[in-house]
């Protein structure tokens, strides 16, 4: 394991470096880290160094900026929600998400979606409208429009058994996450099981399912999405993960297997 002051010093040099404003790869995913890092350990320089992120972020985003959920609006949007549902920002005064939703509805309703993954296609749009579902406060009807209409796209094509089976996956965490908010279950549900049966679900291989996480993510996700008691297994890949002679050199800064991945850990 690398010590957290190298991991908060690397980050620092290059969190403002970046011309990355995205979740997965650049300044999103950093500052969640520097928000978690200043709670842990009470220093408010880092929550400051989190929030001149945010500043340059909402420089950064133009109409030009894609919706995809790892480097555009999809994912930043997420950040910016999960932000707020974990009282690092104050709702008040926020009115980021005005710009926010109307772009991501105008992309769910009216644009044709590029496939299903969750990076760049359809189950990335719909994990922004579930997350900000789970935590908007006016409870925004038009979220609700936008992801049945996502969610309705995603169950004609797994009844129909025409999903690629890289995209599988993601259909698959989508539609279990999408259960399990509040007035989705019931008409989702049947279309959760159907997708239970592919093989790749059925058979999990835990590299294909989850294929940008390190072993140690990927034990933590399939614990949660198969309801399989992996304790003994994320233990022992832990004391693996520990030793530094385990720790492959990093070379991205990014929030799936970079600094501030390793960071969080």
């Amino acid at each position: 394991m690398r010590p957290i002051e190298e991991i908060v010093q690397t980050l620092i040099i290059n969190g403002t470096l970046t011309d990355q404003p995205g979740l997965f790869y650049g300044k999103t995913g950093i500052a969640v880290f520097f928000f978690h890092y200043a709670r842990q350990t009470g220093y408010e320089l880092f929550q400051d160094y989190a929030i001149e992120l945010l500043n340059e972020i909402q420089e950064q985003i133009t109409v030009t900026v894609s919706v995809r959920y790892d480097t555009g609006l999809a994912g930043i949007g997420t950040g910016y929600e999960y932000f707020l549902q974990n009282n690092f920002l104050e709702a008040e005064g926020n009115d980021i998400f005005e710009d926010f939703d109307a772009r991501m509805y105008r992309a769910a309703m009216y644009e044709p979606y590029p496939d299903m993954s969750l990076e760049g296609g359809l189950t990335g749009w719909g994990r922004y409208f579930i997350y900000r579902l789970l935590g908007c406060r006016n409870k925004d009807e038009k979220l609700h429009e936008a992801l049945t209409c996502i969610a309705n796209k995603i169950a004609q094509k797994t009844v129909e058994n025409s999903i690629p089976e890289n995209e599988q996956p993601d259909v698959y965490r989508f539609l279990y996450d999408l259960t399990r908010l509040p007035g989705y279950a019931e008409i989702y549900h049947t279309v959760l099981q159907q997708c239970r049966k592919l093989k790749c679900i059925r058979e999990p291989n835990m590299q294909k399912l989850f294929p940008y996480m390190n072993n140690l993510q990927r034990l933590h996700a399939c614990q949660h999405y198969f309801n399989t008691d992996l304790t003994y297994m994320i233990e022992q890949e832990w004391d693996k993960w520990k030793k530094p002679n385990n720790n492959p050199p990093l070379t991205e800064i990014g929030l799936l297997k970079g600094w501030t991945a390793e960071g969080l850990l």
